[in-house]
């Protein structure tokens, strides 16, 4: 019995192939958007990292610097956290380093890899693939004392064949000596929000990292602190006592430069480092309006089935008449719904996986690799789905079970007129896609808020020049060099590189305009004669440039001069200060040939730039910078950045970057090697993100309005056939019917427009944080989202209307 209703339900949907496809294009759509930020909502939130025990319970802590958010935390700081703290039961310390890692007869490849404290791995609970991993209880502060490493199972598989016998090996790290003590589990690469780490190696290694390491390299090192709360503690108790122990710390050192200092807890979706952050701030937008395209499925799916019922009313009652049972046919229409339930399920599915990927994609590239958990949590694609089937399955049942209530003499032989619709039926269809047309209202507004926020960053001027200019990384302290060594090696360099063809000029850096590397890093200063305001912040954001960087890249001087390559050890201290320095400090204008302090090192100011986007385009707050020379001393950096500014374009020079490295030392690794303009753009890409992310759902809401406003119309048309053909044989024009059908939608349009106004009340609130230089009800993006919202009315009606005015009036009411 039941093959035989399982062929018959195949037969069924083969005979409405149109219906068919509609119906499971639609239920994959709404099935798949869901399920795609359901799984990124797991991988950034609840289960982040599968080998991780308790993953969802660990909390992150940053420091807040000169207001700002996400500042790195000291290994002081850390030990008065396990010391003082009572709602964490342990934390560790991380954070994000790239080495150089040589095998035997290789040339050094350059890995991610994380610097960890000994406890790293017993806080996290992840047990060794292979060996072991480093001693919880060993002193980070034991310099030399343990220079091992453990491996990812990638790189472990990639460089070393999967050898089970690793452990015990030695390699070469920033050429000195470490032993591999083990490999991590297959799925585990780190916890750096969303960066694949190829390898660990403990704190107490990190002087041997570097051939010019300060003796103690904790003393200032910035480092990520991640803790695991006591059972039962709320975020909210652990919250209050990290500010308290923030203070209460301040206070011990009795460091001024400390008075505005505090600590913050985030969980993993709201990580300050990494990129769980930069999704987890679109999550909630896109959960929003997955479940709005959702909503819209169900409201279309229930019109279909509604639509594919009605048509089936003669059928149902020519087979009741003829002695079928009621329950029989229920039970096959039943196995019909539950196929085509079914398939559109596995359809989302299949789309949800290839869906959920495009994170990858949309990502900035900063230049490491990522690693996301995305496999498809069997708890989601259920949950998901039994919404869509249990909807699916009432919305196909209920239409049978009303034509099995009709009397088969009406359905027999009132003809095509049993299939007119009441005027209450149509003001129910109408509201139903009234209701489509405002979830769709919803979401292309809100698109349209978010496009021209990323219209006003784009265009905004960034105050610096981003064109022809080529860039690169070299790490000379992983390849051994030592300051004086390395300021030598860029000297010589930079000569090089400004007498090579094509060469316009070029200068070194530890940070470029709206780059990502080493921006926002903070000294100690004061200036002689300012007496600084109780409380009042004595640290500033400090950058080391080498010659003629500000000519390179396109900072315009507003006074003095640029950095020269006399600016060096033998030459007086000097700095440059950025325009918001010179305006808050020195109100008068007289801050060049002024004095400032830069970690007890007093300088002349001999230049003040104009203020420019120092890290993302839409920062429209300014603060103070002070510029320092590379060449003049220690700069604490053990890389410096490469810019060459092109006298044709960027891509010109990359051969004559590359051999003028390769002349001075050709083992030492060129790395990202990219334009300004890519550099800039990875900050462009992220305030895009939201706007492509929510243009595709916008996309796929008018779709399936489309689709349903489409099939509603032209079986609107079908039912009023008799109706067409009464008025045209009165004497009613083609172009008559055509306006009379388009018109019928206006009252539909209508009810989108001020369902969608309401609804757009709430939803810009979810938005406000994400605006830039946009009112939330800006008249532009809800101008036009009303004008595509008539459009998609208009293209979903030309058909059906076309069909209705080329009806023969004299056959139709024949077969009436």
């Amino acid at each position: 019995m039941f093959g035989q209703d399982l062929r018959y339900a195949v037969r069924q949907l083969r005979m409405s192939p149109g219906f068919t496809l509609t119906a499971v294009l639609t239920l994959a759509l709404g099935i798949g958007a869901l399920t795609t930020v359901a799984t990124w909502t797991n991988a950034v939130l609840f289960n982040p990292w599968p080998q991780v025990r308790d993953a969802r319970s660990l909390r992150f802590v940053s420091a807040t610097v000169l207001g700002g958010d996400g500042y790195s935390v000291n290994y002081s700081q850390l030990l008065y956290l396990r010391q003082q703290g009572r709602s964490f039961s342990d934390a560790a310390a991380f954070d994000l380093a790239t080495l150089n890692l040589a095998l035997p007869n290789t040339q050094p490849q350059a890995i991610p890899a994380g610097t960890v404290s000994s406890n790293y791995f017993q806080l996290l609970g992840v047990r060794p693939e292979v060996g072991t991993f480093f001693q919880p209880d060993a002193d980070d502060h034991a310099f030399g004392s343990m220079d091992a490493i453990v491996l990812s199972d990638g790189l472990w598989r990639d460089r070393f064949n999967a050898d089970p016998s690793v452990v015990g090996r030695t390699v070469n790290i920033n050429r000195h000596v470490f032993t591999v003590i083990g490999v991590a589990p297959r799925e585990f690469a780190g916890i750096f929000g969303g960066v694949a780490e190829a390898a660990w190696v403990p704190l107490s290694s990190l002087r041997d990292l570097s051939a010019d390491a300060p003796p103690d390299p904790l003393l200032h090192a910035g480092l990520q602190v991640v803790v695991r709360p006591r059972p039962g503690v709320a975020d909210s108790t652990a919250k209050a006592e990290l500010h308290t122990l923030a203070r209460s710390f301040a206070l011990a050192q009795k460091n001024d430069q400390l008075n505005s200092w505090d600590l913050n807890l985030y969980d993993s979706s709201n990580m300050q480092k990494g990129f769980f952050g930069v999704v987890g701030e679109v999550l909630p937008v896109l959960l929003g309006a997955s479940c709005l395209l959702m909503v819209l499925v169900c409201i279309n799916i229930a019109s279909l089935l509604g639509q594919h019922a009605a048509r089936r009313r003669r059928e149902i009652a020519i087979r009741t008449a003829l002695g079928a049972r009621p329950s029989r046919i229920a039970s096959q229409v039943f196995i019909e719904t539950g196929l085509l339930a079914l398939a559109g399920a596995l359809a989302g599915w299949a789309a949800s996986v290839g869906i959920s990927r495009a994170i990858y994609v949309l990502m900035p590239d900063f230049g490491f690799p990522l690693a996301f958990n995305l496999h498809s949590d069997w708890r989601i694609t259920v949950f998901v789905a039994a919404i869509a089937i249990m909807v699916t399955l009432i919305c196909g049942m209920y239409p049978i079970r009303q034509s099995l209530r009709v009397s088969q003499r009406e359905a027999l032989h009132e003809g095509s007129t049993a299939l007119a619709g009441s005027t209450r039926k149509r003001l129910g269809q109408r509201i139903l896609l009234g209701v489509q047309l405002g979830i769709c209202f919803i979401v292309l507004a809100c698109c349209g808020l978010l496009t021209r926020t990323s219209l006003n960053i784009f265009n905004r001027p960034v105050g610096f020049d981003r064109a022809n200019t080529l860039t690169a990384v070299i790490d000379l302290s992983r390849a051994g060099y030592s300051d004086d060594r390395a300021r030598i090696f860029l000297t010589d360099a930079l000569d090089r590189l400004r007498s090579a063809p094509g060469v316009a000029s070029a200068t070194a850096t530890t940070h470029l305009p709206m780059g990502d590397w080493g921006s926002g890093n903070t000294r100690d200063f004061s200036i002689p004669g300012y007496i600084p305001a109780k409380g009042e912040d004595k640290s500033v954001v400090t950058d080391f440039d080498g010659p003629d960087f500000f000519h390179t890249v396109g900072i315009q001087l507003q006074q003095g001069r640029d950095f020269a390559s006399s600016d060096n050890d033998n030459s007086a201290k000097v700095a440059v200060i950025n325009e918001d320095m010179a305006r808050r400090y020195w109100p008068k204008g007289n801050a060049l040939g002024g004095t400032i302090v830069v970690d007890k090192v007093q300088r002349q100011i001999v230049g003040v730039v104009h203020d420019f986007a120092y890290h993302s385009p839409d920062n429209t707050d300014p603060n103070p910078v002070v510029f320092l020379p590379l060449l003049q001393g220690k700069s604490g950096y053990g890389y410096a950045i490469i810019a060459v500014h092109s006298r044709t374009g960027a891509d010109a020079v990359v051969t004559q970057l590359r051999k003028t490295i390769a002349a001075l030392d050709s083992s030492l690794p060129l790395e990202n090697v990219r334009t300004l303009e890519d550099v800039t753009g990875q900050q462009y890409q992220m305030s895009r993100i939201p706007a492509e992310l929510l243009g595709v759902y916008a996309i796929c809401s008018v779709l399936v309005a489309m689709m349903g406003l489409y099939a509603v119309m032209a079986f609107s048309v079908i039912e009023r056939n008799r109706e067409f053909a009464l008025r045209m044989a009165l004497g009613s024009s083609r172009s008559g019917i055509f306006r009379l059908v388009l018109q019928g939608s206006a009252s539909v349009i209508l009810v989108g427009l001020v369902a969608g106004g309401l609804g757009s009340i709430a939803a810009v609130r979810l938005l406000r944080s994400m605006l830039f230089n946009v009112a939330p009800f800006d008249p532009i993006s809800f101008f036009g989202a009303a004008i595509a919202l008539v459009i998609t009315v208009l293209v979903a009606g030309i058909t059906p209307a076309r069909r209705a005015a080329g009806i023969e009036p004299m056959q139709a009411l024949r077969n009436e």
